[in-house]
């Protein structure tokens, strides 16, 4: 909702005041403002920020929007300063982009943006979309009877500034206090690094796709098809299409308009079977889409395919690649392995496995490009997005974005041909990962 604009005039720099966006479920707060601006040694505007959340996001970071004007008519979006709420100081910005003396605006959205994540390390913005597929194959997906139709959630490469962020989950989901605990008080205002539906980036080769699998969603394991989405939007800011698919024993979905519907919340692996038919029909979607396909049409290098999962989704990310010759690659974390066959037969196909105790076996069996790894001081839970929204901190922020160089790096060189060398010494760079093992 706009409320009224409040000038402030300074010597050479006047500075606007006022909601640009203002999201709905944001909490009151003390509102962003840029309270004072003064002259850097360089000579040029420096501007000190100011504002806060409540308490409940205090862990999380705040996003001021910031946006120049010449005259109080044309504005344009100049830079996003990420707040750190724990900090009590405001975030400053020296406006180094014209010359010393110049005449500027400067205005920044009342409201706050906020969200668990640092920024993707990828040179694109990222968008995303949701859609609902039907498999008519099947039923009974969820325990309800004649429904064949799950969720996949696509990030991708695209344009688009980050002017309209999407929310980090679903707001059903997100509201649900049996899956967040106290903190349902935070996470329905929070967002990710991805525009909503923004288009595909067009003027680019075809981007490598990368599936995602989810762990084990019951009541227990807690797992949705989003767990991952800070490692989706790096990968996209990369140059990759990630797309992330519900299983049927997600612990809970979002179909179309807001319907909250419950998984089947068994602590059972025997869905295993039907977690790869998953796998097999979206792989064929996207044929489908690559050619048909309004949005999707020409953008997806089929020919480059990777797999990633999550706990049980890591076996399934494994086994999958293991039998469908269209995936060229996995990357597993702290991935579940017993219910499947990859560890007796074998993965011949490159994988990284990043887990708190890496199989033996699996390592024993690879002939080449095997690499393993663990995260010191990581838990089954941080290689997901926990690392960022359940109790984050400097430590867990650090070993996530170990995971994600990680992971970047190796899907760089087995999809794109493209290598960094980050796999060759992982410990160089980023000292959290121990026991790196390679063939």
């Amino acid at each position: 909702m706009k409320t009224p604009i409040a000038l402030l005039s300074v010597p050479l720099v006047a500075v606007i005041l006022g909601p640009i966006e203002a999201p709905a479920s944001t909490p009151p707060s003390e509102p962003h403002r840029i309270s004072t601006i003064s002259m850097a040694p360089t000579g040029h505007p420096l501007l000190t920020l100011a504002g806060a959340p409540g308490a409940a996001f205090r862990s999380y970071f705040d996003l001021f929007r910031l946006e120049s004007s010449t005259d109080l008519i044309r504005w344009s979006p100049m830079v996003t300063i990420v707040g750190t709420n724990a900090s009590a100081n405001g975030p400053t910005f020296v406006d180094d982009s014209e010359p010393r003396g110049s005449h500027r605006f400067y205005r920044t959205a009342s409201n706050h943006v906020l969200t668990p994540f640092q920024p993707p390390t990828g040179p694109y913005s990222v968008g995303t979309f949701s859609r609902l597929l039907t498999d008519p194959s099947r039923s009974n997906r969820f325990g309800l009877k004649t429904n064949s139709a799950f969720m996949v959630t696509f990030w991708y490469p695209t344009k688009s500034p980050e002017n309209a962020l999407a929310s980090y989950v679903d707001r059903p989901l997100a509201e649900r206090r049996a899956y967040w605990g106290t903190y349902t008080n935070a996470i329905p205002a929070l967002m990710q690094y991805a525009t909503l539906e923004a288009p595909i980036l067009a003027d680019a080769a075809a981007f490598p796709v990368v599936v995602y699998s989810h762990g084990l969603g019951d009541q227990m394991g807690r797992a949705v098809r989003t767990e991952n989405t800070g490692k989706a939007v790096e990968l996209a800011s990369h140059g990759y299409v990630v797309v992330s698919m519900d299983h049927t024993d997600t612990y809970a979905t979002v179909l179309p308009p807001s319907q909250l519907i419950a998984g089947r919340n068994v602590w059972s692996f025997a869905f295993a079977p039907d977690r790869i038919q998953d796998v097999v029909f979206l792989l064929d979607r996207l044929a489908e889409w690559q050619i048909g396909d309004p949005i999707l049409r020409g953008r997806l290098d089929l020919e480059r395919i990777g797999i990633m999962g999550w706990s049980f989704g890591g076996g399934t990310a494994a086994e999958a690649c293991r039998v469908d010759d269209r995936l060229k690659g996995a990357v597993l974390l702290d991935p579940y392995l017993t219910a499947v066959q990859v560890v007796q037969k074998g993965l011949l196909k490159p994988y990284l496995n990043m887990a708190g105790t890496p199989d033996p076996t699996l390592f024993a069996k690879a002939q080449t490009n095997a690499y393993q790894l663990t995260i010191d001081g990581a838990t089954h839970e941080s290689y997901t997005d926990n690392a960022w929204t359940i109790s984050p901190n400097t430590a867990s922020r650090r070993r996530a974005r170990a995971m994600e160089a990680c992971m970047v790096s190796f899907f760089d060189k087995h999809l794109k041909g493209s290598d960094n060398h980050l796999l060759e010494n992982p410990r160089t760079s980023h000292p959290d990962v121990i026991g790196f093992r390679k063939k």
